[in-house]
């Protein structure tokens, strides 16, 4: 291995900066030939030689010291040593001796992964090199995203995230494990992306995210923002309460598939999903408390007055204001303010004061019955009849 490597480096140190016009394609070739029988020997003996070390740590720093020498290696064919962070064109002799590293490195990744470095800085030019092989690797998953109407604001978290780099605003790929992350992530997004649920894709994908454990701050930053959906909308207690608990049931029964979480010094991202909305259930339950408080008497032990009473039973009323939303005759933010209303200020055919549970009951029944539909459609027919008859219409 050592004679191998010593023959890389040779090369690497003779030839830097060397004009390789003035080689004859003969010679070049015999050169090429040099340095992959010396890279292949490299490939041919790690197994052999990690056979010979007996413990498991003794492999794991084996593995880790021939990674650090190759990263090493290609990392000066740029000269990144000299400080400079920019992007220099290499003449093809190197340009193919790094990549030529770079497919050993993940040779060995692939071959020798109980014992290969993941927390190990990536070499210089790994990840634009490796984009460059495949112009058209990622961008093609944005097309597909795009055409099935996915959220805007997650698919450009996917883009950067996808063309993300060690500079990277958002999403910093430096190590192994965070471009091994990224090349699994992208895969699977595409694979699911093939035969796409005709549900929420947003929902799908985001639970494609906790399985994979994509705990990034960023991804964190949307699931909050994909809430607010239903937080902030013009719903009913009840209603978000009922949305927020389907997430909860959703987000609980999702399966975490993967060995290695993005960032490993945040908690799991499944965990802070199920916090985040066991949080706002909470909020919104305290909210409604304050709410419903601020409806009662100072004194509690003087009845509520009654303003007016209805000839129709609670569930005819109830069904009336149903109507009444739907068509949007009334506009109310929280349907509670509604049952609060009625329970303090209505009297209905058979009840004095309507609790807040029966009236929400009645609201969400489905199917009405069909003698509460007809009662309440009678009333109806019989206002238009009075309308036309006393309040005629000139045309």
């Amino acid at each position: 291995m050592a004679a191998s490597l010593t023959k890389i480096k040779g090369f690497i140190q003779t030839y830097s900066g060397y004009n390789f016009e003035n080689l004859s394609e003969t010679e070049f070739e015999e050169l090429k030939n040099f340095v992959s029988q010396a890279l292949l020997m490299v490939r041919w003996e790690i197994g052999d030689e990690l056979h010979q070390i007996p413990d498991e740590p003794g492999r794991s720093q084996y593995v880790s010291g021939l990674q650090s020498q190759l990263t090493y290696m290609a990392d000066g064919i740029i000269g990144f040593e000299n400080g400079e962070d920019i992007r220099i064109p290499l003449v093809p002799a190197f340009e193919w001796v790094m990549m030529s590293i770079f497919d050993l490195l993940e040779h060995i990744r692939n071959y020798f992964p109980d014992y290969f470095d993941f927390g190990a800085i990536l070499p210089k030019e790994f990840i634009s090199r490796h984009r460059d092989k495949d112009k058209f690797w990622g961008s093609q998953l944005i097309e597909v995203l795009t055409e099935h109407h996915t959220d805007p604001v997650l698919i450009e978290l996917i883009k950067n995230y996808n063309e993300a780099t060690d500079k990277s605003e958002w999403f910093k790929i430096k190590t192994w494990r965070q471009w091994d992350f990224l090349i699994k992530t992208v895969t699977v997004i595409s694979d699911f992306m093939d035969n796409p649920p005709k549900s929420d894709i947003d929902l799908e994908l985001f639970k494609l995210f906790v399985r994979r454990d994509f705990n990034s701050i960023q991804v964190y930053a949307y699931f909050l923002k994909y809430i607010e959906r239903i937080t902030l909308s013009e719903a009913s207690f009840e209603e978000q309460q009922q949305d927020l608990l389907y997430l909860l049931k959703v987000f609980k029964q999702v399966r975490i598939e993967e060995k290695y979480v993005y960032d490993p010094q945040v908690q799991s991202l499944k965990t802070s999903v199920i916090e985040s909305i066991s949080a706002e259930l909470n909020y919104l339950e305290e909210k409604e408390k304050i709410y419903l408080q601020s409806f009662k008497p100072a004194d509690t032990e003087i009845p509520s007055k009654f303003y007016f009473k209805v000839m129709v039973t609670l569930a005819e009323l109830m069904f009336l204001f149903r109507i009444f939303i739907e068509v949007g005759f009334i506009n109310t933010k929280f349907k509670s303010y509604l049952y609060e209303f009625v329970s303090n200020h209505i009297q209905t055919d058979r009840s004095e004061k309507p609790s807040l549970k029966s009236q929400r009951n009645h609201f969400n029944n489905k199917p009405f019955p069909d003698r509460t539909v007809q009662s309440i459609r009678n009333w109806l027919s019989k206002m238009i009849q009075h309308i036309d008859l006393y309040y005629k219409i000139t045309i």
